[in-house]
């Protein structure tokens, strides 16, 4: 049964630690989900603070997300990604980003699964890297297949060539190698185009022998604005990623197709906190997120805006309770006035109810459709 979750997420302080959490407290929930870790690179204020400690930033900055995710999930399974840093690029050592942190994970004792993305595949250096990696026994390479692949499905010669020439050059087995529908950012596409995306790609790969497909998007704006028009407000935002994936089991009961997302943020958006950045909560609900919005961290209240937020979300129809997860009793907390958050605090409070109720809510479908299909 295809109730495994896929989460796309950051390998950053706000997601770990919603990660760790639900590690801590609710372990059945963490063996039913399978991050695709996104190692963003090291650049800016961060890198140059970096420099200033060590002779090897980039070296030491990989090995501490090794074993922050090393710490949670040590003899579990994590898909890892690194298309966010240059194709070329290599570490102080020499060492191609890529085969340098799944090495660091594998000597910490993380089944490792690499992603191999389609738009990198022509790049010699990237070819040669993924040729040369030995992965842990259990472990799998992944196919990630973006928006350059979604639109080459409109010219699939191009397309079966390309995903024939990784097969053969990783050797792997288009039975036990999963492919990522990576959809990205579809705030602004119909429900049906995103839909026809996951029939098309879904049919042709599985047309190509593989039988392992996962779907990811975002329905979760790059800006506060774009989710709630007004300040000091809320709305409901619906999760078109969850909606479809749904409507595509419900259509084809027996399907392999799996579900992702992008947590609470949007494919695009910063790590960088703005000055004059709203105050806000995002809350996963049943096909949607109810995203409660403050105002400017410079005006009233500031960042102890927070309170008011957490507030309307206890008060609201929406809140499970302290108990449903570590990011709820965090709200609750707030709520009471016990705690305000920083910006980061906030992704892990929001990351970790996210995770629990999407875990839940795939649960509860999968399940339903195994019941009707058995009295079909």
């Amino acid at each position: 049964m295809n109730n495994q979750y896929f989460p796309v997420v950051r390998a950053k302080a706000g997601e770990i630690e919603a990660l760790k959490n639900l590690s801590k407290l609710d372990k059945n929930s963490l063996e039913r989900c399978t991050p695709i870790f996104e190692i963003t690179k090291l650049e800016g204020k961060s890198l140059e603070a970096a420099r200033k400690r060590s002779n090897t930033p980039f070296e030491d900055y990989l090995d501490a997300r090794a074993h922050q995710i090393a710490e949670i999930f040590r003899g579990k399974h994590v898909i890892l990604d690194v298309s966010q840093w240059p194709i070329g690029f290599s570490t102080e050592g020499g060492e191609q980003v890529l085969s340098y942190i799944c090495n660091s994970l594998i000597e910490l004792g993380v089944v490792v699964c690499p992603v191999i993305g389609y738009d990198r595949w022509e790049a010699v250096e990237y070819r040669e890297t993924i040729k040369s990696m030995v992965l842990p026994e259990k472990a799998f390479y992944c196919i990630r297949l973006d928006s350059l692949a979604i639109e080459d499905l409109g010219d699939v010669d191009h397309l079966d060539e390309i995903i024939e020439d990784m097969v053969l050059g990783a050797g792997l087995s288009e039975k036990n190698t999963p492919v990522l529908i990576d959809i990205g950012d579809v705030t602004k596409l119909p429900m049906q185009d995103v839909m026809e995306i996951v029939e098309t790609a879904y049919g042709h790969m599985k047309g190509l022998g593989f039988e392992y497909i996962i779907m990811a998007a975002s329905s979760i704006p790059d800006s506060i604005d774009k989710a709630v028009k007004d300040r000091d407000s809320s709305n409901l935002v619906q999760r078109k990623e969850m909606i479809v994936w749904k409507g595509f089991l419900s259509a084809n009961p027996k399907a392999s197709l799996y579900f992702g997302d992008y947590g609470v943020r949007n494919p695009r958006s910063s790590d960088a906190i703005a000055t004059n950045m709203n105050v806000k909560i995002r809350y996963t609900v049943n096909n949607a997120f109810f995203v409660v919005r403050g105002h400017s961290v410079k005006g009233e209240d500031g960042f102890a805006q927070s309170q008011k937020l957490s507030k309307k979300i206890v008060e609201s129809i929406h809140y499970r309770g302290a108990g449903f997860s570590w990011g709820d009793a965090k709200i609750m907390q707030c709520s009471l006035g016990k705690l305000i958050g920083s910006p980061t605090n906030w992704i892990a409070y929001d990351t970790n109810h996210h995770l629990k109720t999407v875990v839940g809510e795939i649960h509860e479908f999968t399940t339903q459709l195994a019941a009707v299909a058995e009295r079909a």
